[in-house]
């Protein structure tokens, strides 16, 4: 039997009286792809924030590939092949696009060993930003800076792969560059963990689905037949989302 590589179990986290997490449980396996979406509010950037390690769970597990993280902060989860992208690019604006990708790149000595300047190249070959290596990141269209965003976490040599709406803001023609990247990553054995508003990108690559209203996973499986259920319909297609072709909003 198979053992997923990522395995999330009764999470739960509250910040005062607001509870952003609630026994929320789902699994992710090598090379799959989990969408994650949800009103504003839902709990859905806490929830990677715990599993990244930038924030501790009030009462649950998180494990990867067996090992327990816990109790681990961010760096010793990226040492261990953890890395997330963030919904507001904020590269290093003086340096240029390649100088901010060797920074991700030198976070994963410990772990991979070798040459950072390789990986670093590699990671913007996979992006499509090879050709804008040496331009300055602050002058990049938002196209370029949510790729810049996604190199960099790449760059570090993750195995799972946590992202927070890297296709928001982007036009329909840019659309097809994230959805191909994301394909790319997940083809080539990288797990990831989408959270995203423009659901035709979303269906377009996850394997399956998971909706959180309130903190609670309200439904998970096949991305269609999340997308379908009543219960999603009322808390989350009823808010200020894009269309989903061939779904009702």
């Amino acid at each position: 039997m198979t053992v997923p590589l990522l395995q999330v179990a009764g999470v739960a986290k509250r910040f005062g009286r607001v509870v952003t997490a609630r026994d929320v449980s789902f699994e992710v396996s090598a090379g799959e792809a989990l969408g994650l979406v949800g009103p504003n509010g839902a709990g859905k950037t806490t929830l990677l924030d715990i599993v990244a390690g930038t924030r501790r769970a009030d009462a649950g597990s998180v494990v990867l590939d067996g090992q327990d993280l816990t109790r681990l902060g961010a760096a010793a989860r990226a040492d261990l092949g953890v890395a997330r992208s963030y919904q507001v690019p904020r590269p290093f604006a003086g340096l240029t696009v390649y100088e901010n990708v060797l920074v991700g790149a030198s976070f994963a000595g410990r772990r991979h060993g070798g040459d950072t300047r390789d990986r670093a190249w590699h990671a913007l070959e996979v992006t499509g930003l090879a050709g804008a290596a040496d331009t300055p990141s602050g002058s990049l269209r938002l196209l370029d800076r949510k790729r810049l965003e996604v190199a960099r976490a790449l760059a570090t040599g993750p195995r799972l792969l946590l992202l927070d709406e890297i296709a928001g803001g982007l036009t329909e023609r840019e659309l097809p560059q994230v959805v191909g990247l994301v394909r790319r990553l997940r083809d080539d054995g990288v797990a990831v963990v989408w959270i995203e508003h423009v659901l035709h990108a979303l269906l377009d690559v996850v394997d399956r689905l998971l909706c959180l209203a309130a903190g609670e996973v309200i439904a998970q499986g096949d991305p269609h037949e999340v997308i379908r259920s009543p219960e999603v319909v009322e808390v989350y297609l009823g808010s200020t989302v894009d269309s989903v072709p061939g779904e009702s909003a």
